[in-house]
């Protein structure tokens, strides 16, 4: 009887110090995951904000090609041109109704998708460690895009020389939307920016005089 009371004795004690080791690794271990990721978590807003920066920007580019492919009447007759009367051009100008009219619709429909997610992407979970080496791997994490404000846009229009007696005329739209990334418990926000041409006339002879913003068809 007391050879099993001894074995028993020693059986429990075996126990009681596996589980307390067991323990003892399950704290470790979750102590090494806390401090993982607080050293993690900054590295990883940094780069989802840089991602989702850059993969707003490049998703602009292409809603706006697309849109301009399935309606490209948005761009016919943008700008005017003055010439004298041996048909040398003198100056030009931009009609102001049609360009208001492509900025409407162009922001309209950006704000319009990146509501409805087509600004969503996924990015590996290797990425965002920020380490080259795991640069690409590991699973995909979704990055839902919210859009804080609608898609704004300005208008810049550039003359440089183009060659002998030629200039080019270039207008282009500055698109940008304030954004929040969100992704595994973590929202970064960001704005992104896009410059896209929208419309190029070259102008061969005497560079224009004058070039005006203020022309309205509907005049």
């Amino acid at each position: 009887m007391r050879r099993q009371a001894c074995t028993v004795g020693r059986k429990k004690v075996k126990l009681s110090r596996f589980g307390l080791c067991v323990l003892l690794l399950a704290a470790l271990l979750l102590f090494s995951l806390v401090q993982l990721e607080q050293k993690i978590r900054p590295v990883a807003r940094l780069m989802a904000e840089y991602e989702c920066r850059e993969q707003a920007v490049r998703w602009m580019q292409a809603a706006v090609g697309d849109c301009l492919q399935q309606s490209p009447e948005l761009l016919e007759n943008l700008y005017m041109l003055r010439c004298d009367e041996n048909g040398r051009v003198q100056g030009a100008e931009t009609d102001t109704a049609r360009l208001a009219r492509l900025q409407y619709t162009l922001e309209g429909d950006l704000t319009q998708a990146m509501e409805a997610g087509a600004a969503d992407f996924t990015i590996p979970l290797g990425t965002l460690l920020g380490l080259q080496v795991f640069s690409g791997r590991g699973p995909n994490v979704t990055v839902k895009v919210i859009p804080l404000s609608h898609v704004e846009s300005r208008v810049e229009t550039d003359f440089s020389a183009a060659g002998v007696n030629q200039t080019k005329l270039q207008t282009d739209l500055v698109f940008s939307v304030q954004l929040c990334a969100v992704l595994a418990g973590i929202q970064v926000e960001t704005t992104a920016q896009s410059t896209i041409c929208v419309a190029q006339l070259l102008i061969v002879g005497e560079t224009p005089q004058f070039y005006m913003e203020g022309a309205d068809s509907s005049a």
